[in-house]
């Protein structure tokens, strides 16, 4: 993380909205973290500091479950989709904008491999990899476009993502909103079993006592 405090650390929001503490009971220094590059908004997920400091407020909270594959999931053997890059970012925000909004930024596709999907010059659909532990790699941002949904796209390539790790030799994970139930049925239908229930707090600056 490019943030860091004694207690806290931060993503620069261009690349992802998320802070971090070590503990709950941890109260952080949004102030300071807000002076050295933190915006106005982000999501602690995991630990949920108990208080926040003055001129801060919990706007939303809710749950993640995280993924991991069981062994009977088949990758592809080859890939589906094309590699994004740099000329592909604006085509990136305007999908992410309709089919995932807020935690896809300006930046988030310098955390990893990404793969798309055209029709015409338009992008309808992609997959990428974000977080990154040692022998894990998150899969993220799999998203179709509304208009082109049901044809087994977002499957096809996350599908060729874990293939591509496992070539690497990294284990796959990714995360999933608890209420989005349509992605949480593809995944299950593709062997992903839930290993935990993450809590994920959503903070936000008070501007003028609003």
């Amino acid at each position: 993380m490019a943030g860091r405090l004694c207690d806290l650390s931060w993503y620069p929001p261009s690349i992802a909205p998320f802070v971090a503490v070590p503990a709950a009971g941890v109260v952080p220094d949004l102030n300071a973290a807000l002076a050295l590059g933190l915006g106005d908004q982000a999501y602690f997920v995991g630990a949920i500091p108990a208080a926040l400091p003055e001129g801060w407020r919990c706007a939303s909270r809710s749950n993640i479950l995280q993924l991991f594959p069981t062994g009977e999931i088949p990758a592809l053997v080859e890939d589906a989709g094309t590699v994004l890059g740099e000329t592909d970012r604006i085509a990136m925000r305007e999908l992410t904008r309709v089919a995932f909004p807020d935690f896809f930024r300006e930046r988030t596709a310098e955390l990893g491999l990404y793969l798309g999907i055209y029709e015409g010059d338009r992008l309808i659909a992609m997959a990428g990899e974000r977080m990154a532990l040692d022998g894990l790699q998150e899969i993220s941002g799999v998203c179709t476009h509304p208009d082109f949904a049901g044809r087994g796209h977002a499957r096809r390539l996350t599908r060729a993502l874990l293939g591509r790790q496992r070539r690497r030799g990294v284990r796959s994970f990714l995360h999933v909103s608890e209420g989005n139930l349509p992605a949480r049925r593809l995944y299950d239908s593709m062997g992903f079993a839930v290993r935990i229930s993450l809590p994920m707090c959503k903070v936000e600056r008070i501007v003028n006592g609003a």
